[in-house]
């Protein structure tokens, strides 16, 4: 029985990671002389053009026909520019029907009566009536046209949507250094031709108590004191009242005015008077926590005895008399006392610097040797019947500061002036040395090093759109004719693209 070959068309699946050759090597052990290649989405393959030159080239030296089958747009664009017959079976429908492909390493055979079978099949078709062939090539017809037609619809679509232009270019640069010294003072201008920028003094104060513990011992004596509401029913005429005035409570004790005050005049209203009143600060006659009464509804002023101003001029305290007392309390030594002070002084500068830096906007800097820390005052309170004392201390904390954007264009106007006026700053690297200030006059004076990549400024909001519309021999002469321009790298995109596109949005032009 004579044996001869089925199939004349083999169907060959590549993987997404097969490289090139063993692509290649499979289409080689193919027998067949027409291979159906197919090539998945995401094919490593679509990585380049070359890749399908070289399967077009082993093809032509084989003299087989390669036919690539693929769903990725890609791989379909690529074997197209290669030369390479290729369809995508969910847009198109297969010349052929290939239910009787099969792969290359199953290789079958038929028998005689086999090829008998088959002669008669073809002899039937043959034979088939006229209308029926035409109208198959009539229905293939539409089917391809419907498959060209999406086709070019999905090319116009894409040809709308897809294009992009991306320009990326270098301008030349150059290094520029600074190293002198700034001024910065208050009311000041930027000015290149000086080095001076402005500066603003900040400024916060700060209260604060602590208390230590005492390792000393004294005998304190301490007066009571207090406030007394002073009345004048008398008349309306004032009444000045002299310091040590005393003030005697119903039980005999006696309380001096600190200071001397003048009572108003009381108010006389249809023939009677409406008292006038005056708050004073009054201290006990002697030391000692006997003193501390209160409140008393009336102190008499014993000055006024045996005159009619005694029943009208009077006193009253709303709240007790505080602090009289005598006795043995802790009392700091020198070392106490020293080692308070250096925490006290401590925790207000650190609680200063905090609030200041809190208080200073974000955008001002401040350089060592520009901030100035006082202790303006610190107060030893003995605490009555306690082993501790108290320390109290008040600061004050003053910086000067300036806004480093004003450092960076007062020495980019000095930049521009020696390099010329078409040069910006493209990166720069700027440090500070410690300062000599003047917080009274709100003035300090520092050392700058600024070490900058100048360029040649390119405008690239002009080259956008500039390049809109125009071929790509068009866009490369326009690019590499700036007088400013290193380098360039010029895209279009898709592949297919030589114009650049009109919308504005879809070009991409940026300088380094």
């Amino acid at each position: 029985m004579v044996k001869v070959p089925l199939h004349k068309i083999a169907k060959i699946s590549a993987n997404k990671s097969d490289e090139v050759a063993l692509v290649v090597e499979k289409i080689i052990d193919s027998d067949a002389k027409e291979v159906i290649l197919n090539i998945p989405r995401f094919s490593k393959l679509a990585d380049s053009l070359t890749n399908f030159h070289l399967i077009k080239r082993e093809a032509n030296l084989l003299r087989k026909k390669v036919i690539i089958e693929s769903v990725d747009d890609k791989v379909i664009e690529l074997a197209g520019v290669a030369g390479l017959e290729s369809w995508n079976p969910i847009l198109s429908r297969s010349r052929r029907q290939f239910t009787d492909i099969v792969s290359s390493r199953q290789t079958k055979e038929e028998t005689d009566e086999d090829h008998i079978k088959k002669n008669k099949l073809i002899e039937s078709v043959k034979h088939k009536p006229v209308h029926r062939v035409a109208g198959i090539k009539v229905r293939r017809f539409v089917w391809a046209a419907g498959a060209v037609g999406a086709v070019v619809v999905l090319f116009s679509i894409a040809n709308s949507v897809l294009p992009r232009a991306e320009i990326k270019l270098t301008a030349v640069k150059g290094e520029w250094v600074y190293n002198d010294s700034v001024r910065a003072e208050k009311l000041g201008l930027v000015d290149e031709r000086i080095a001076t920028v402005p500066a603003q003094v900040f400024s916060e104060k700060q209260n604060l108590q602590l208390s230590f513990p005492a390792s000393g011992k004294k005998l304190l004596e301490q007066k009571a004191k207090g406030k007394v509401t002073v009345y004048n029913a008398h008349s309306s005429d004032p009444q000045p009242l002299v310091a040590t005035t005393r003030f005697v409570a119903p039980d005999g004790k006696i309380f001096r005015l600190v200071k001397g005050v003048t009572v108003p005049g009381a108010k006389v209203v249809d023939g009677q008077i409406i008292p006038s009143t005056l708050g004073v600060e009054v201290i006990a006659d002697q030391p000692g926590a006997e003193y501390n009464v209160g409140p008393i509804s009336r102190f008499t002023i014993p000055g006024f005895k045996g005159t009619p101003k005694f029943q009208t001029f009077y006193g009253e305290s709303q709240e007790p008399m505080t602090g009289g007392f005598v006795g043995e309390v802790a009392f700091p030594t020198e070392v106490d006392l020293s080692k308070a002070k250096k925490d006290v002084a401590e925790k207000l500068e650190a609680t200063a610097r905090e609030k200041i830096n809190a208080q200073r906007p974000s955008d001002f800097k401040v350089v060592d040797g520009a901030t100035q820390f006082t202790v303006l005052k610190q107060e030893v309170i003995t605490e009555s019947g306690s082993s501790n004392f108290g320390l109290a201390g008040e600061s004050q904390i003053k910086q000067i500061a300036f806004r480093e954007a004003d450092i960076v264009k007062l020495l980019e106007e000095r930049m521009m002036k020696e390099s010329g006026a078409d040069y910006q700053f493209k990166s720069f690297t700027i440090t500070y040395g410690n300062a000599r200030s003047d917080f009274n006059l709100g003035r300090l004076s520092f050392p700058v090093t600024l070490k900058a990549v100048i360029a040649k400024k390119i405008d690239a909001e002009t080259i956008r759109a500039e390049v809109r519309g125009k071929s790509e021999a068009e866009l490369k002469s326009l690019i590499y004719g700036l007088p400013n321009l290193q380098s360039a790298v010029i895209k279009l995109w898709p592949f297919w693209v030589k114009r650049v596109p009109k919308n504005e949005a879809r070009i991409s032009v940026s300088v380094d």
